[in-house]
């Protein structure tokens, strides 16, 4: 259960209480707090129910209250409502907004009268916590973590009751010891219906002969009838049906129209491309909330990123090489480092400008290449806007120790050592040519049953104003809730004849719930950010984009259980890779996406 005091009332009954214990001529202020006839409550529980945005209400808490047989509202006489205190089921939280003036200052939509007789309600603070048909459940306990999860209460209900029980006083003399009357007042608050206000669509193409699912939603998701329906504006093209599965009949353009059923006047229009059977797609752009291709793509700033191409074909199988040829907008802020193979595709390292803010088209189309039955010239070059964000390793901000961090922001072997179980150089081969990596070479470690060669390399900086990952992870409450995305480049410098996986690893040395036996590193990974990657079989340069291994997606949030400020270190670890082997790692990422 959730108990909410209201604050302004705890406030007033302490200051009544203070004044009317000073009574009496010889002993102070006396309010004339008094009276001869005492309250009688004809009924022990009031009702009231209330919808959810239907403004400010006020709840007369003297309902049914009468003071020598007449209404105690009527009398006249001062009657003081005090000891107010807030029940929840089904552990609901009440929702609070923030004051303008102190930010620690919560504002709760329950207030009472200036005469203290009537509890004020402000329906429309319920608007966000109230919904008549969500289902969700994944909040109100912990686990041993400290991670929320569900509680077998929905998140947001359809509705709420509050049993509100206070204490009436009118100065009536009471026995000693006696406690004052009380009631209880039992408050429903509704949800109202959420309508369909917008639907969500996507482009999307198909190649012909193929059949796809549109990307469409409505808005909000909890709606409780969000069904849509479907048409296409050049059936000649494709087809939809009542699911939304596309059938590609002809090459072409067309719209599809999705149409709400709750709300009919709400609709939304996307553009349908049927292409021939063979194809080229852009695969690593920026997915939208219905996990259709954006296209776009945010690149972090002085960096090269990754930009991947990959050719499809209905009904067959891709062979033999495909040649691509790709062109830049602006080829002066940006530039184009390299191209490595990935697959029967292709990935073309991008060098970002050190300017935020900054954006490009970025377009590719084949050259070259089996199509099958699909004529070169029937075959759409794609583009996709890149848009330069902050990246942490080129701008990590200034030191609170006067001889600065001791970080290798760019993994060329600047700053403090590396250490671990591997042997560490700089190479002259990188990405952006620079002429700087970092390489890593395996040494006999192995780990595990299986006696997989393990590799690792960290740098050990202890003093945490001069470790980047400490000055910025490890804060503490500071730190919590921070997001971030990683990214990478790496090269194996042998062809591997077995599996090798590159895992990426945030680890705090302190947090809370750390076993008692934790030991080393990997003692501590239980709260750690670990991030795996398995590389191609390829000595070319490969680009990571870093899914965090539990939610395998790219956002990594930095945990509660970081609450204690504490050194943070970051780990490069190598699975599979033989004694002698050697890997390279270069331009380096961090982007912070919650700000």
């Amino acid at each position: 259960m959730k108990h909410n005091l209201l604050i302004k009332t705890a406030i007033s009954s302490v200051i009544f209480s203070v004044l009317t214990g000073c009574g009496g001529t010889d002993e102070g202020y006396d309010p004339q707090f008094k009276s001869d006839l005492a309250l009688v409550i004809d009924t022990a529980v009031i009702t009231s129910a209330l919808d959810e945005e239907s403004a400010v209400h006020e709840i007369d808490l003297l309902q049914g209250v009468t003071i020598d047989g007449k209404p105690a509202s009527e009398s006249g006489a001062t009657i003081n409502v005090s000891e107010l205190e807030f029940v929840a089921n089904n552990n609901f939280i009440t929702p609070q907004t923030s004051a303008n003036t102190i930010a620690s200052h919560r504002i709760s939509p329950f207030t009472q009268s200036s005469d203290s007789t009537k509890l004020v309600v402000d329906t429309d603070a319920f608007s966000q916590a109230l919904r008549q048909c969500d289902q969700t459940d994944i909040r109100g306990q912990l686990d041993s973590d400290g991670n929320p999860i569900a509680d077998g209460y929905l998140d947001f209900p359809s509705q709420v009751i509050y049993n509100i029980t206070y204490s009436i006083d009118n100065g009536a003399n009471r026995i000693p010891g006696e406690a004052l009357p009380s009631r209880t007042l039992q408050l429903t608050i509704n949800a109202i219906d959420d309508p369909v206000s917008e639907i969500t669509i996507s482009p999307i193409e198909v190649p012909v002969g193929g059949q796809a699912s549109v990307f469409a939603s409505a808005i909000p998701s909890y709606a409780c009838n969000p069904a849509l329906v479907y048409s296409i504006a050049d059936e000649d093209i494709a087809t939809i049906d009542e699911n939304g599965l596309i059938s590609a009949k002809n090459t072409g353009e067309t719209t599809i129209t999705a149409t709400s059923v709750d709300n009919p006047e709400v609709t939304a229009n996307a553009t349908l491309t049927v292409t021939g059977a063979f194809s080229i797609a852009i695969t690593n752009d920026d997915k939208n909330e219905l996990g259709a291709s954006s296209g776009n793509k945010d690149v972090p700033i002085c960096v090269a990123s990754g930009i991947e191409v990959q050719p499809a074909l209905l009904n067959a199988e891709l062979s033999g090489e495909y040649t691509f040829d790709w062109t830049l907008n602006d080829e002066v802020s940006f530039t184009q480092s390299l191209t490595s193979k990935s697959g029967f595709g292709e990935v073309l390292a991008v060098k970002a400008p050190t300017t935020i803010d900054s954006s490009n088209t970025v377009t590719v189309e084949l050259i070259d290449g089996d199509t099958a039955s699909t004529p070169l010239s029937l075959i759409s070059q794609k583009s996709i806007t890149i848009n330069t964000v902050n990246n942490q390793m080129c701008e990590p901000g200034v030191s609170e120790h006067p001889a600065g961090f001791n970080t290798d922001f760019n993994l060329d072997a600047e700053g403090a050592p590396y250490k671990g179980n591997a042997t560490y150089s700089v190479s002259a081969t990188s990405v952006s040519g620079n002429g700087r990596s970092l390489e890593i070479t395996a040494g006999t470690a192995t780990q595990g049953e299986a006696n997989t060669p393990y590799s690792f390399a960290t740098q050990q900086v202890w003093n945490k104003q001069r470790n980047w990952y400490s000055a910025n992870y490890g804060r503490g409450a500071e730190s919590v809730g921070k997001t971030y995305r990683f990214s990478a480049w790496v090269k194996l410098n042998q062809l591997p004849e077995q599996p090798i996986t590159l895992r990426h690893v945030v680890v705090p040395w302190v947090y809370e719930g750390i076993p008692d036996d934790a030991q080393g590193f990997t003692g501590r990974y239980s709260q750690a950010g670990l991030f795996s990657a398995e590389l191609d079989a390829t000595t070319q340069w490969q680009y990571i984009e870093f899914t965090e291994d539990t939610t395998n997606t790219r956002e990594w949030t930095i945990p509660t259980t970081w609450s204690s400020i504490t050194d943070v270190f970051t780990l490069w670890e190598v699975h599979g890779m033989p004694a002698g082997d050697s890997i390279l790692i270069d331009d380096y990422a961090v982007v912070r996406t919650d700000q």
